[in-house]
């Protein structure tokens, strides 16, 4: 089948597809369901290939369920491959004296370790706990997903629609290089991170912030001769050039780079920002994407203009991400809405799922803000210069009983009346500043792990997923 993109689009709205959000979802009637070639039926289908839905994979297929794992890019991984981000936050405690995270996580670590593809860094580092070669992970995931023969991966497809409604999802529709096809499965996991499989559904209830408040997006980019710059200027800093007055055309002014592994003299690169922009809209992803390479190339233009080197031995774009990293779009209305002050105050919970010490982290404006477990805060703001500059302070005093790490409840994963549905990842239910920890990677990750575990429990039992309680994933 050859169609354009607005052929796509009709041939969808021809089979009685409606757009996603609009009351009845993005559904298809059962004879145009019944009238499309099957791509196959499985116990469990996972829907996104970052490490959360691997993972989630690994979990319900290492129990000998049939596992249909279904990515849009050619590659698993998600932010950390697709995006280039090479850094997952610590498995300790913000002290740094108790490991809280295991898993395939941490065999994941351990393994690129071994092959000399990560370095672990202190484990008390609020901000980093191991850096990777994003390479060497994708790899690794590959290697994970293939020794597991009741793994189908597909990559290079998308979910356009689905079958289903009141709590439950029968089958989804996926388009890929033979056109339209159908996978139906007893259960789903929505691992897109924009809860795409809840808002197609009808009878999921999904919400978002306005945009001005969602976090903002990057794309990352990796460049060489950043260390040539700082050699012959010590005044150099890649977060330098975001200044007004290097005339790069930005904003904002944070970002952060880092060492790529096993890469001499390539540097890492985050100092893109989208603002006010829904990763869940098409137009707006789009946008991001555009504006956000656009400030890459600005970046490196303005900083070999105001720090010149001799030919050949400026900064150079050596690779630039296939896919933004997206921080925030739509979230699921789930069991429980994870607040802010579950994760500052570390409240514990009988159906914890997942651990993390990493801080609230929210990027938004042109700066962002930091909060700590022990009631540390540092945030940008605008000073007398009009530059912006950190201030510390304190959003509550110290105290002995500050805690150490946080956990995320099952039921925030769970949507609200789900028989076969579980959301791991980005979409939790949660509240925006309490978001700002538990969006990292390694939470998603044990998120995407439980949601597998869980998965499999409701299969074998043949019970809503809502029975399965979190103390047994």
């Amino acid at each position: 089948m050859n169609v354009s993109r607005r052929g796509f689009v009709s041939l969808l709205a021809a089979a009685g597809v409606t757009p996603p959000d609009s009351a009845g979802g993005r559904t298809l009637s059962k004879s145009t369901f019944d009238s499309l070639p099957s791509a196959g039926s499985f116990d469990v289908v996972v829907v996104g290939g970052s490490c959360t839905g691997v993972f989630a994979a690994l979990r319900a297929a290492e129990t000998g369920l049939r596992v249909a794992l279904i990515e849009m890019s050619g590659g698993f991984g998600g932010t950390a491959t697709q995006g280039l981000v090479p850094v997952w936050h610590s498995l300790y405690s913000s002290d740094g004296k108790q490991k809280i995270i295991g898993g395939l996580t941490d065999e994941v670590v351990e393994e690129l370790v071994r092959r000399g593809e990560a370095r672990k860094v202190e484990p008390g580092n609020p901000g980093v706990g191991t850096i990777l070669n994003v390479a060497g992970l994708q790899l690794l995931l590959d290697e994970r997903v293939r020794a597991l023969r009741t793994i189908t991966p597909m990559l290079h497809t998308r979910v356009a629609a689905t079958v289903g409604g009141d709590g439950r999802i029968e089958a989804v529709v996926i388009a890929d290089k033979s056109g339209l096809r159908t996978v139906r499965g007893s259960f789903f996991i929505d691992a897109t991170g924009d809860a795409d499989l809840c808002r197609f559904t009808p009878g999921f209830k999904v919400w978002r912030l306005p945009k001005e408040k969602m976090q903002a997006h990057t794309v990352c980019a990796i460049l060489s001769g950043v260390d040539r710059v700082k050699a012959k200027y010590p005044g150099f800093s890649c977060a330098e050039i975001l200044k007004a007055k290097y005339g790069a055309g930005v904003d904002h002014r944070f970002g952060w780079d880092m060492p790529v592994i096993g890469s001499a003299g390539l540097t890492f690169h985050a100092y893109s920002r989208a603002l006010a922009l829904d990763p869940s809209c098409p137009e707006d992803l789009t946008r991001i994407e555009m504006e956000c390479r656009s400030q890459v190339r600005r970046l490196v233009d303005a900083a070999n203009r105001a720090f010149p080197m001799p030919q050949g031995e400026g900064i150079s774009i050596v690779s630039i991400a296939a896919h933004a990293g997206l921080r925030e779009s739509c979230h699921i209305e789930g069991l429980y809405r994870l607040k802010t002050e579950d994760i500052l105050h570390g409240r514990r919970f009988p159906d914890a799922i997942a651990k993390g010490s990493y801080r609230v982290d929210i990027h938004e404006g042109a700066g962002n803000v930091f909060r700590y477990l022990d009631g540390r805060e540092q945030r940008m703001e605008k000073g007398l210069d009009g530059e912006m500059h950190w201030v510390e302070g304190r959003w509550r005093e110290p105290s002995a009983d500050a805690p150490t790490w946080y956990e995320i409840p099952f039921r925030s994963i769970v949507p609200k009346g789900s028989v076969n549905v579980l959301a791991p990842g980005r979409a939790l239910d949660c509240e925006r500043d309490g978001y700002g920890a538990c969006r990292v990677m390694v939470n998603c990750n044990q998120m995407g792990e439980a949601a597998g575990r869980a998965a499999a429990l409701s299969v074998s039992r043949g019970v809503p997923v809502s029975e399965v309680l979190g103390k047994e994933i």
